[in-house]
């Protein structure tokens, strides 16, 4: 965690520091509104969309780190500087990037967000590859340290990652606080969805931590006035929209699917073209808020703008349409959550 993340930031610095004097809140300044900031895993990669600090300018994949790790202390009751601290240090160690093995490039054998090393102990590749598994780790040693609270940025983040650059943390303290603002909707320490029901309400789960079989019993579907949801799916609905977010559109008489029976939700961004703009943050907030209470929601998996996130792989994952070459067909109109 010391020489490679400076080697590829320098690399990479051009690219990356566009730096264009723009006003806070650009990409995603209308999330906080919808009441839906806790975003986890957003599933949108790099793209010309860009969110402005004073000094940097962050494309959608980065943000979307940054939310992962601001959420990710929410859940844990981290403190705000707690956030900053870890945003700070991703900026540092891998300019928001969930870095894999950069081959000739790579400092020994760290990976990911924060440049942990499985061989220190840090946890397997594959889990050092996942950002909430990464942000959890960071916290944890985080927290370990006496004092952070009263630390310099620099200090507590050095306590943490022992780099051979410690003092390389404290430039990004200004980005940082700016960008966890930016992502939370405000300045102060709570997280930014929290009010509108960032957490939502847990379903009843079997002693062994397993969902129990429902049937389709509720008729009608509220959502359509047609055929029926499970219980499950009615409490999905009733969450997404103590959230904030749009009325679903959940029962459907199809041939397949999670519809039909009764245990998938449809959530339009859009009257019917791709989402862009506030409504492209829109869908990415909520995505990113089903994935970080799929737990508590019961949900299977999430479909959003050509990416799938499932329960059994955990991640986001490139989406294949059966369903038709339009915005529909691949889901950049709306997100679609099946619950198990």
């Amino acid at each position: 965690m010391s020489s490679r993340s400076s080697m590829w930031v320098a690399a990479a610095g051009a690219a990356l520091l566009l730096a264009p004097c723009m006003l806070l809140g650009i990409g995603i300044a209308g999330v906080a509104a919808t009441g839906a900031s806790c975003m986890v895993s957003l599933p949108t990669g790099a793209s010309s969309s860009t969110t402005a600090t004073a000094s940097t300018a962050w494309d959608n994949e980065q943000v979307g780190n940054a939310s992962t790790i601001v959420a990710v202390g929410s859940r844990l009751r981290i403190p705000r500087y707690g956030w900053v601290i870890a945003v700070a240090t991703a900026m540092q160690e891998s300019s928001l990037r969930n870095l894999g093995d950069l081959g000739a490039h790579n400092d020994h054998d760290s990976l990911g967000l924060f440049q942990q090393r499985p061989s220190q102990g840090w946890g397997t590749p594959a889990q050092i590859m996942q950002p909430e598994y990464a942000a959890t780790q960071f916290y944890q040693h985080l927290l370990r340290v006496d004092g952070w609270q009263t630390m310099t940025l620099t200090r507590a983040a050095q306590a943490v990652q022992r780099s051979a650059y410690p003092d390389a943390y404290a430039k990004w303290q200004p980005d940082a606080e700016r960008l966890v603002t930016t992502v939370t909707g405000s300045s102060g320490a709570g997280f930014g969805c929290a009010a509108a029901g960032g957490t939502a309400d847990a379903v009843f789960r079997n002693p062994d931590g397993s969902y129990p079989p429902e049937p389709c019993s509720i008729r009608p579907d509220p959502t359509t006035g047609r055929g029926c949801l499970t219980p499950r799916t009615l409490h999905l609905v009733q969450q997404t929209r103590a959230a904030g977010f749009p009325a679903p559109s959940c029962w459907d008489q199809r041939s397949e699917g999670e519809h039909p029976l009764g245990r998938a939700c449809d959530f339009m961004m859009t009257s019917g073209g791709e989402a862009t703009g506030a409504e492209k943050a829109r869908g990415d907030a909520m995505a990113a808020w089903a994935v970080a209470n799929a737990d508590r929601l019961g949900l299977k998996y999430v479909i959003w703008f050509r990416r799938i996130w499932t329960r059994r792989t955990g991640s986001w994952q490139p989406y294949q349409t059966i369903a038709g070459n339009d915005p529909s067909g691949w889901h950049t109109n709306h997100v679609h959550i099946s619950v198990e």
